[in-house]
């Protein structure tokens, strides 16, 4: 931390971040003022500061109380997780994975599968043999499972979430197209969009990113993409592509994979998006050790095959 960030929080009162903390959640300054036991007088003035703070306004008024703005909420997650830490540096709490039990239910896309369940399952066995691990196919209805307690953790796009979902940017993956080596898209030199969008796609529905953003790069070049081919599993639909009638955009995740390197034509293209997944938990969870360590661990196995991705000659 650089000498002008420091000086910035030395001028800040801290306790003025745990009372925002406590107002995005309340959205009401007599039970924020309850919850840290101290007057409302107190509570309106501490929030008063609050404002002066920061250049957009967090809170509105609504009937009798206050609404947290969409900037509010978008401060929340990581107001949390200074809030946790700050408890476990103060009251000296510690976890140690191989003591705990319990499960943890994940769900992501299969695209994701090949590459980053083998490394979670050896962490998790490795750090915390008792903590029981339930992969579920990424649901279209991601944040009411997550809301209901029937997942833990969720990986998908990159979308706005209710206020009491939390999330952080899990990967950026560049896209290509995918298809039969024996495909007629493999003799065109130059390859332009409407060369890409004149041949019939297939269509991995499980994402809800990648997929509208490339229907949208057609819209925007006023051109129209024919989906004849649809399926929610990544393994169906690279096996698909080797009838040689259909091409596909996939993920750098699979089209680095050596087998399917070896089965399928890639094409790069400047155009096609990159496009972010995120790591999706409840505000339920978000306190909880064991759910916490498993995010944070995936979040670096994620780094750690990103890296070595860049680094393979």
């Amino acid at each position: 931390m650089n000498h002008s960030d420091l000086k910035i929080i030395q001028g800040c009162d801290l306790n003025l971040l745990l009372s925002l903390a406590v107002l995005i959640k309340e959205e009401s300054v007599s039970k924020s003022a309850e919850r840290l036991d101290i007057s409302q007088p107190a509570m309106s003035q501490n929030l008063k500061k609050i404002r002066s703070l920061f250049d957009e306004p967090l809170f509105i008024k609504h009937g009798q109380g206050i609404k947290a703005t969409k900037k509010a909420k978008l401060l929340r997650p990581g107001l949390e997780e200074w809030l946790e830490m700050s408890s476990r540096l103060i009251l000296q709490k510690s976890f140690d994975p191989k003591e705990v039990h319990g499960v943890v239910r994940i769900a992501f896309i299969d695209a994701m599968t090949s590459e980053l369940v083998p490394k979670i399952l050896e962490m998790v066995m490795q750090a915390a043999p008792n903590v029981e691990l339930e992969f579920l196919h990424k649901p279209k209805n991601m944040f009411s499972m997550l809301e209901s307690g029937e997942l833990d953790l969720c990986i998908g796009g990159t979308e706005l979430p209710p206020a009491n979902i939390h999330g952080r940017r899990f990967s950026l993956d560049k896209y290509s197209i995918a298809s039969s080596p024996s495909h007629s898209i493999n003799q065109i030199a130059n390859l332009n969009l409407a060369d890409i969008f004149s041949f019939d796609t297939a269509e991995y529905s499980a994402s809800n990113a990648a997929e509208p953003q490339i229907t949208q790069l057609a819209q925007a070049n006023n051109l129209s993409r024919k989906v004849s081919f649809s399926t929610s599993s990544m393994l169906v639909l690279c096996n698909g592509l080797l009838a040689g009638k259909h091409i596909a955009f996939i993920s750098d995740i699979i089209s680095q994979n050596p087998y399917w390197q070896k089965k399928l034509a890639i094409i790069s293209h400047d155009d096609l998006p990159e496009v972010e997944s995120t790591l999706y938990w409840h505000a339920r969870v978000h306190q909880d050790p064991l759910v916490q360590w498993f995010k944070n661990n995936c979040l670096m196995l994620v780094g750690g095959f990103k890296e070595q991705e860049v680094m393979t000659p």
